[in-house]
């Protein structure tokens, strides 16, 4: 739009001019906002560029529009560009902020500088008391005094840990000391390594337990540690009473297997011969180390095996005064035993093997006979006793059934065998038969009862067995033997001659 010029180069009343607006340009520099025109005629306004800046909300108040205005027309009067002035960041920031906000930006603007001088004036009060206390340790000296004492502190430690150390490796020694003491001693009473070889009678009475026994060794100084004696030996019993004599320089294990039954190791072959009575297998087994007698008696008289001959013996095999239940029946062979076998064991061996040995056969021809199992075997151990050989068997059994056979001349079978054997079972020695042990009131004194003897007098071969079943067919009621030669008669007066003959070589 032009303007009117009135000779000042401008269409506005002095009083009424402003000044010009002069803002920063965009890369930093100012524009002036009126140019005189170079014919000094009219004059042409550029357009404001527009500025990122804010103006001064100061500027903006009545008094200030008016005198900043003036200047704008003075400049642009005298063609000179107002510099323009940049306001501070402050103030830039307070332009942004419409006019209702300057009493709030004014007090958080004040409590700011307040809080800002407060931490000035605290910054003051502290900064002498730190000089103080630096001032207190000079600079060379405090590094010297730092280094002096940690040396001390360290120094210190170490010899604090060389005592320690020293401390542990000496409780350690004693203790190991000690230890080795205690187990040099344990071990010398446990192993009799050094002790005396003098020996001392001690007595395990009846029912001792193993306190007692500790106690009895203690008290007779063959032992030092009954506690000791009573661990290495816990749940060890069944003392044997008796007298015993030790050595102290013997181990604990040694000692007390003195006064225990000896357990047997290994296996043993023994041979129970033909017509063996049943004591002397019972002899035989415990000299061999098999078994204690007593146990065999109970075995062989009580003990319940499960086979049918014991079966048939019944409940009251001992009515009739029979010595032993298994007479008879304790098969002669050769066995092996394990030394620690039980005697049940031993017994059963050879029961099981009589059972093997005892056929059906045989048992029908003892039915065919009309003699019971029992029966036979009591007439094959006369025989096996009686015969001076086996090729006599068959005629000694016919003797036998002959005489079983007519009761009523020959009731009784007057055999010699059964009265050593009862007399031998009670005295446990072979006797020389007399007259008066002929006349002896016994249920064995086959000169005293009628028939068989309650059972078995020996334990008889199989050959002795298959000649009692199997007789010889022979007149024989008698017979005489000297032990090497038996002589047979089919009635007394030849029987008194063969016994002539008998006394008289007996007498050459």
């Amino acid at each position: 739009m032009n303007n009117t010029n009135n000779g000042n180069g401008f269409g506005t009343p002095a009083g009424d001019r402003k000044a010009p607006d002069v803002r920063p340009a965009e890369g930093g520099s100012s524009v002036r906002s009126g140019v005189p025109a170079e014919n000094g005629g009219n004059v042409t306004k550029k357009p404001a560029v527009p500025s990122s800046d804010v103006p001064n909300p100061v500027s903006q108040q009545p008094g200030a529009q008016k005198q900043q205005a003036a200047g704008k027309v003075q400049n642009a009067s005298q063609g000179v560009a107002a510099k323009p002035q940049t306001p501070p960041a402050r103030n830039a920031q307070k332009a942004k902020l419409p006019p209702k906000a300057d009493a709030t930006v004014a007090i958080k603007t004040q409590q700011k500088l307040s809080a800002d001088t407060t931490s000035k004036d605290a910054t003051k009060q502290l900064a002498p008391q730190q000089k103080t206390s630096s001032a207190e340790i000079p600079k060379g000296k405090g590094k010297s005094a730092r280094a002096k004492k940690s040396g001390t502190t360290e120094a210190g430690n170490t010899v604090m840990s060389l005592v320690k150390c020293m401390a542990y490796i000496t409780v350690v020694l004693i203790v190991s000391i000690i230890i080795s003491v205690f187990v040099i001693l344990a071990a010398n009473d446990m192993y009799g390594f050094v002790k005396s070889t003098d020996p001392v009678e001690v007595t395990i009475p009846e029912g001792a337990d193993l306190d007692d026994v500790a106690d009895i060794l203690h008290d007779n100084n063959v032992i030092r540690y009954k506690w000791l004696f009573k661990m290495k030996n816990k749940g060890v019993s069944d003392f044997k009473a008796g007298t015993y004599t030790v050595l102290p320089s013997q181990s604990y294990e040694n000692i007390i297997a003195e006064f225990r039954e000896k357990i047997p190791t290994g296996v043993s072959w023994i041979t129970i011969p033909e017509g063996f009575t049943t004591d002397e297998i019972i002899d035989l087994l415990v000299e061999s180390g098999i078994g204690k007698r007593e146990r065999y008696v109970d075995v062989i008289n009580n003990y319940d095996f499960d086979y049918w001959f014991i079966d048939e013996l019944g409940e009251d095999w001992a009515s009739d005064g029979r010595i032993y239940r298994l007479d008879g029946y304790l098969f002669p062979d050769t066995y092996q035993f394990y030394n620690a076998s039980s005697e049940e064991t031993v017994i059963k061996k050879l029961l099981t093997r009589f059972n093997q040995v005892f056929v059906k056969s045989y048992r029908e021809r003892a039915a065919e006979l009309g003699y019971t199992v029992d029966e036979i075997l009591t007439l094959a151990s006369i025989i096996e006793k009686e015969a001076a050989n086996q090729s006599e068997f068959g005629d000694v059994s016919s003797v036998f059934h002959n005489r079983l056979n007519d009761p009523a001349n020959f009731p009784r079978l007057e055999s010699d065998a059964t009265v050593v054997y009862s007399i031998q079972h009670e005295t446990g020695v072979r006797p020389n038969l007399t007259g008066e042990d002929l006349e002896r009131d016994d249920p064995y004194n086959s000169y005293k009862v009628d028939g068989l003897v309650p059972g078995p007098i020996a334990n008889p071969s199989n050959s002795a067995i298959l000649a009692a079943l199997n007789p010889k067919n022979t007149n024989y009621y008698y017979f005489v033997s000297n032990g090497k030669q038996t002589y047979f008669a089919s009635d007394l007066a030849g029987h008194n001659a063969n016994k002539a003959k008998y006394l008289k070589q007996n007498a050459e």
